[in-house]
């Protein structure tokens, strides 16, 4: 299994901090945001982890994991330098995986901090042999309307998936963390070509959830998806006195 981070975001929300930095390298506890994905990923028996970026911030991350002893990963970026060309996660997406190869892949974006168990998750996915993904319990109806949002049945089976509702029908959402078999994410192809959105990922789960099992699992505790500056002063907070090397 290989993982992918999905880091080729611009951040306008987010400026002036985002102006000259990635988000995913904005710092947090004792290091910056993409550490303590890493972290995370490397407790997993995978093969590599990839970095999606764009050509605006590859030098970033370069540098970035120039300081850090991480063995196995690597940055890819797509071919745009501002928001107005970028390729859409699930357009890199493609990208990443036409080069690193067939393999079950783990994806997770760029500005979550998560307290999901990863390794539950593979478990969990090595059990039903079909596409997971992780879901989260929000507080308030009318934030999953920024979210996609999900049901699930009694076998936890995807049984809707909408993304961004005007009218939500739960609280429960998807949380950009995914784990794909290869049959499954290399028919994005076949979804872009059939004229599908490359942005957001979500639009290509919803649409792999109509053709084959995609199974939901929920995990409790915290959900930080930085996207604004709110939500990164809360997840600073949370982090002020964690430290990256010894995170899981």
């Amino acid at each position: 299994m290989k993982a992918v981070v999905l880091a080729g975001g611009y951040a306008k929300r987010l400026w002036p901090l985002t102006l000259n930095t990635p988000k995913p390298l904005l710092p947090i506890g004792d290091g910056v945001i993409i550490d303590f994905i890493v972290a995370k990923l490397r407790a997993l028996d995978l093969d590599e982890i990839i970095i999606s970026t764009n050509q605006r911030f590859e030098q970033h991350f370069n540098e970035w994991l120039s300081k850090r002893n991480y063995p196995s990963v690597r940055v890819v970026p797509e071919p745009s330098a501002k928001e107005e060309e970028k390729l859409g996660p699930t357009k890199a997406l493609e990208l990443v995986i036409g080069e690193a190869g067939a393999d079950d892949y783990i994806i997770t974006a760029g500005d979550n901090l998560f307290s999901l168990d990863l390794q539950g998750m593979v478990e969990f996915y090595n059990r039903v042999s079909s596409p997971v993904i992780a879901l989260y319990e929000i507080a308030r109806k009318e934030d999953a309307k920024k979210y996609a949002c999900v049901i699930v049945d009694d076998s936890l089976q995807v049984r809707r998936f909408e993304e961004k509702p005007e009218d939500p029908p739960c609280c429960l959402v998807s949380t950009g963390i995914y784990i794909l078999p290869w049959r499954c994410i290399s028919r994005i192809g076949d979804y872009l070509k059939s004229g599908n959105p490359p942005d957001p990922i979500g639009h290509f789960i919803r649409w792999l959830s109509e053709r084959e099992k995609v199974y939901g699992l929920t995990f409790t505790g915290y959900w930080y998806d930085i996207g604004s500056i709110e939500s990164y002063n809360e997840a600073r907070e949370t982090f002020k006195d964690l430290k990256y090397e010894s995170y899981r």
